[in-house]
């Protein structure tokens, strides 16, 4: 056994410096975006128990798996190449990647590997017993990121509650102290970075992975939805220029607002009804699977079997890809296009674990089982995020609103205020002989010194900031495609432009009424 060892290693000591050029810098190259490497790594273990269980060879097995387009991916290619290019078997292969990965997950799976494919077990064994293990690992990662999502959005939450309340005492002490330009600068700038520093540690803390299809929209909603921000979005920028320079910057907002709204609200109701196509998929391919192994037929003849009317999300869709498998087109083209219907990176992958395998020749019922097991654990820990960005995604729009409204309210009033007090002042010292007309005689010297454009200014600057990074946040937390932050995005446009707009003329309306009481 020493002596097997010995020749082993040095086999992959000098194998390493046969290795190509590009396959050597293939194994040495870091993956820079591994933040969904958990969720491709258990799809990737899963697709391969899927394909193992059909009994395919290992070239096979390992080919699969380099062709799929998944983060993951590279690190199963370099093994088949090592194995195809250098005549390496799949165990040394998967040891010599392992050992130059600075990937932990990845180098433990590929070493564990190595071990089982050394061994001769059989590789369906222990390839679902590893999809099991990372399931329950990337549970447990999804869930500690799901608390220490909640409570960043709490602590964010509370930060644009202080952040809001210290730019209004700021503004507010203008009246009462000279208080220097420079300062209310420090404070608008310390409190826009503290909120973005808040929005930069959500999008951190939120778990990654794809909703929509890596590949691109592809359901009949989101592509509407592109459409219509494609043709929405550039002819209201334009118009909102125009409309800003006529009629103010809150009006200009709304215009925006109500460009992205359309795209948004259909990728939210995507949204919506993805999630529960997603659910129904995991029982589709365990009812189909059970079902095609208990009759003897193929996957065609079992869908025609199957009670639909459990599975009211994904039924519209069921009933045509039944109807294209019966018009005799080809069975991939068919479960593709069920694919490209659904829009689901969920049901996109499910869909090739359960498929892909049964066509290797796989048993219906274990594969089904399989790819229902994934398909159901991502949607229960889906759940748990969407539990957390319900409540923050109705809270932040009110804290929006009270927010910005009560910054424009303070900053309108102090110049309706000094500019009431100068005509006061200036009839008072054109009524009263040896009056003196300057403001320190009234002991409110600091109105004297406002600069209300600058102030005006600075206030917009600290809404639009706080504008984005609220819908920047309220996106990140619930996840999903870029064209679903346009809704988030939307909302609280739409209540700036508001506030805004309506806050000064209600501001006029209320100082009105005060100036004219005796």
């Amino acid at each position: 056994m020493l002596g097997v060892a010995s020749r082993i290693l040095r086999r992959q000591e000098t194998s390493t410096s046969d290795i190509p050029k590009e396959v050597a810098n293939n194994l040495q190259k870091k993956t820079t975006d591994d933040r969904q490497l958990y969720f491709d790594l258990l799809m990737q273990v899963q697709y391969m128990a899927s394909m193992a269980m059909a009994r395919v060879s290992r070239d096979l097995l390992f080919e699969k798996a380099a062709a799929m387009n998944l983060v993951s991916t590279p690190y199963f290619k370099d093994v088949q190449t090592l194995a195809s290019k250098l005549g390496l078997d799949y165990a040394q292969a998967c040891t010599m990647v392992a050992e130059r990965t600075d990937k932990w997950d990845i180098s433990q799976f590929l070493l564990r590997t190595a071990g089982s494919l050394s061994s001769g077990e059989d590789e369906g064994a222990f390839l679902s017993r590893e999809a099991e293990v990372l399931a329950e690992q990337y549970s447990e990662k999804y869930g500690r990121d799901v608390e220490s999502l909640k409570k960043w959005t709490d602590a964010y939450t509370a930060l644009v509650v202080s952040v809001g309340l210290i730019i209004v005492v700021s503004t507010i002490s203008m009246m009462i102290y000279e208080v220097s330009t420079m300062f209310l600068v420090l404070v608008s700038f310390t409190a826009v970075s503290a909120i973005s520093l808040g929005a930069w540690i959500i999008y951190l803390s939120a778990p990654k992975e794809a909703f929509t299809r890596t590949v691109g929209l592809s359901s009949p909603a989101q592509k509407q939805a592109m459409r219509l921000f494609k043709l929405l979005v550039p002819a209201a920028t334009v118009a909102a220029a125009l409309v800003g320079i006529i009629y103010g910057l809150g009006p200009a907002l709304i215009i925006i607002s109500l460009a992205l709204l359309p795209a948004g609200f259909i990728m939210s109701g995507d949204a919506r009804t993805m999630a529960r196509r997603d659910m129904d998929m995991a029982v589709l391919v365990r009812i189909l699977g059970g079902v095609t192994s208990a009759i003897g037929t193929t996957l065609n003849e079992g869908l025609g079997r199957i009670d639909r009317r459990s599975m009211k999300a994904l039924e519209p869709d069921i009933r045509k890809l039944e109807l294209r498998l019966k018009a005799g087109i080809k069975s991939d083209l068919c479960w593709q296009r069920f694919v490209e219907d659904c829009g689901s990176e969920l049901i996109d992958r499910t869909t090739q674990i359960f498929v892909h395998g049964i066509t290797a020749g796989g048993d219906a019922d274990d594969i089904g089982g399989g790819a229902s097991f994934f398909a159901q654990q991502i949607v229960l820990l889906r759940e748990k995020r969407s539990l957390v960005a319900s409540g923050f995604g109705y809270l932040v729009p009110l804290l929006h609103a009270s927010i910005v409204g009560l910054m424009v309210f303070i900053v309108h009033v102090m110049g309706l205020f000094t500019s009431q007090l100068n005509t006061v002042v200036t009839e008072t010292a054109d009524g009263a002989d040896g009056a003196s007309s300057s403001v320190p005689s009234l002991g409110l010297s600091s109105f004297s010194t406002l600069d209300l454009e600058f102030l005006g200014l600075l206030t917009t600057s600290v809404v639009l900031i706080m504008t984005f990074a609220n819908g920047f946040v309220m996106s990140v937390v619930s996840g999903g495609h870029w064209l679903k932050m346009t809704y988030s995005f939307a909302i609280v446009t739409f209540i700036s432009g508001l506030m805004i707009a309506v806050i000064p003329g209600m501001a006029d309306s209320i100082f009105a009424t005060i100036a004219e009481r005796p």
